[in-house]
């Protein structure tokens, strides 16, 4: 048989084959050999692995702790945040309500109304209509209370939640202390205000005026007034 060059190509494919064959067969069995473990080294290995996955479990419950944790603490600082908030109105509540009583000493801008007889009377028949009245003072003092009057003052006399005003003849009592005429009602609050307050159109200066007071209204920048407790005179 002739041999040609083809033959010799198919030979050389056919053997390179078989080499490639024989060592791909080789590696594989080498490679079998070292992954191969023993039943104590698998045994150890799933250990492991058990360990690592309980541990992976326990870190995801503390996470979960901490964020719920987390969640707590921010509702109770929620919490003393707003109480803090509703102590702090409580104590604003007291100190306004002693500054109205006269518990505390207070101090700021405010107005002072002054109230005088009339200084031409008619007659000394009609002298008691152009004479100030408690009805005048008390007009003055409940619209300065209204107006938002943090204290108020008569002739120097800080009034009280209980105090009583009369008239006794041409004097005015303020808790049993006797003030004549003029009366100066002093009220610590804001001037922007308190005067426009006393100032309404039919308002209490208009009636006050047309009850023959003399009215004079003035703004302060700075009125005090001491504490005083109830029973003073």
């Amino acid at each position: 048989m002739k041999i040609t060059g083809k033959h010799v190509i198919i030979s050389l494919v056919l053997l390179v084959s078989g080499f490639l064959v024989a060592f791909s067969y080789q590696q594989t069995k080498n490679n079998a050999q070292v992954v191969q473990m023993s039943d104590d080294q698998l045994e150890k290995d799933y250990y492991y692995r058990q360990q690592l996955i309980d541990i992976e479990a326990q870190n995801k419950e503390l996470r979960e702790e901490v964020e719920m944790k987390k969640d707590r603490i921010q509702n109770l600082e929620d919490q003393l945040a707003n109480q803090e908030q509703k102590v702090g109105n409580y104590v604003e509540e007291k100190k306004k309500l002693q500054k109205l009583t006269g518990d505390l000493p207070v101090e700021g801008p405010g107005v002072e109304v002054q109230l005088r007889d009339a200084d031409y009377v008619p007659t000394e028949e009609n002298a008691n209509q152009y004479i100030v009245h408690e009805s005048h003072i008390h007009k003055v003092v409940n619209e300065l209370l209204s107006a938002g009057a943090d204290a108020i003052a008569i002739n120097g006399q800080r009034l009280l939640k209980e105090s009583y005003i009369a008239c006794i003849g041409p004097v005015v009592s303020v808790d049993g202390v006797q003030h004549p005429a003029p009366f100066v009602i002093t009220a610590i609050g804001d001037p922007e205000v308190l005067m426009p307050s006393l100032q309404l159109t039919h308002g209490v200066v208009d009636q006050l005026v047309n009850d023959n007071v003399e009215v004079t209204l003035q703004e302060r920048d700075r009125i005090s007034m001491p504490a005083q407790m109830t029973g003073e005179g």
